[in-house]
């Protein structure tokens, strides 16, 4: 039989079959993209967890050299010089000597606001990883103009510093012993505790000094001394804003006036529930002192408690619960989370 009339078999796909392989292929895409990323997120929560192991070691170094941990707000010196933060202080423990022994902590102010800025150099050059969230889709640093004070040292017109992701816990906005006070979320009536916390602010009426371990009275594996900040506060009419504790002048360097003044920085006061988003107006609620604890690992945010463990604290959480967890020595006992 001549070739001519043996029928020819063609090779490759139909239409047909060419569109079925594409459809399987969307359906495996679509039930795997969402495992790739669950399992990006993970990685990268267990990354902002180690970045809070760190920073709780560096608190407990801190302690055995200094017998106290670092003031979360120190009073400002003469002429509105603010303070390095609590964060600087941590440095020499963060395998950050080398920035530390850079630093200026004499006739400067951290925040460039009022006097003369010897560390505009330092705070425009260093970037810290271990205080940024891998999760945060927060800008890293934020851009100032420092003072012509600053500007005759040789500083440009504007510099750029560094933002953190975590705040410490300098108190409560409530009394802990009082929650009734405290209904969410209309926030009428309020106990001011506010240096009740790890962090607090030195120098105020209600607070003489740096916090010891030995005044946790509460437990150190029962006070929260650092929560995590590292998504932006979104209001019901979905505009997104910058809260973060240290989203003002001087970044994470600066710790603010301090005292019983009307803002600090890089500390926080507990006024909100975990991930709140329900004020309508676009200004951050408690500005610079009563910041939000918010993240953007799904369902809730990690804290450091001041034993050095590290929690993954639900929205969900009871508000009276995780205001008791924020005062060290409230005298309440509060159950695991």
């Amino acid at each position: 039989m001549s070739k001519s009339l043996m029928g020819v078999q063609r090779k490759g796909f139909t239409l047909v079959e060419l569109l079925v392989v594409i459809a399987i292929i969307g359906v495996l895409v679509g039930l795997l993209l969402p495992a790739v990323q669950a399992a990006r997120e993970a990685a990268r929560r267990m990354q902002c967890s180690n970045n809070l192991k760190q920073i709780g070691l560096s608190l407990h170094n801190y302690h055995d050299t200094h017998g106290c941990i670092p003031p979360g707000v120190l009073p400002q010196d003469v002429g509105r010089q603010r303070q390095a933060s609590w964060i600087v202080r941590t440095f020499p423990y963060m395998e950050q000597n080398t920035v530390f022994d850079r630093a200026v902590f004499v006739g400067t102010d951290w925040t460039g606001q009022d006097s003369v800025d010897r560390n505009w150099e330092l705070k425009n050059t260093v970037e810290v990883e271990t205080y940024i969230c891998p999760s945060s889709d927060m800008p890293r640093r934020r851009t100032e103009t420092p003072n012509g004070d600053t500007q005759a040292l040789g500083a440009p017109g504007t510099i750029e510093v560094q933002l953190a992701s975590y705040a410490g816990v300098a108190g409560t906005y409530f009394d802990p012993n009082d929650m009734a006070s405290a209904p969410q979320p209309n926030f009428s009536n309020y106990g001011r505790a506010t240096f009740n916390g790890v962090m607090a602010s030195v120098g105020g009426s209600a607070q003489g000094g740096p916090v010891r371990f030995a005044s946790i009275t509460d437990g150190t594996s029962n006070t929260i001394c650092i929560t995590e900040q590292s998504s932006f506060y979104t209001n019901a009419s979905n505009q997104r804003t910058d809260c973060r504790a240290s989203n003002h002048a001087g970044g994470m360097w600066a710790s603010g006036p301090g005292g019983d003044s009307d803002w600090w920085l890089n500390v926080s006061v507990v006024r909100y529930p975990i991930n709140w988003n329900l004020a309508t107006s676009n200004a951050c609620p408690g500005y610079q002192k009563h910041t939000i604890t918010r993240s953007n690992h799904p369902g809730g945010a990690q804290v450091l408690l001041s034993d050095g463990a590290v929690r993954f604290a639900q929205e969900t959480m009871d508000f009276s619960l995780f205001t008791r967890l924020s005062a060290r020595n409230d005298g309440m006992v509060t159950e695991s989370f």
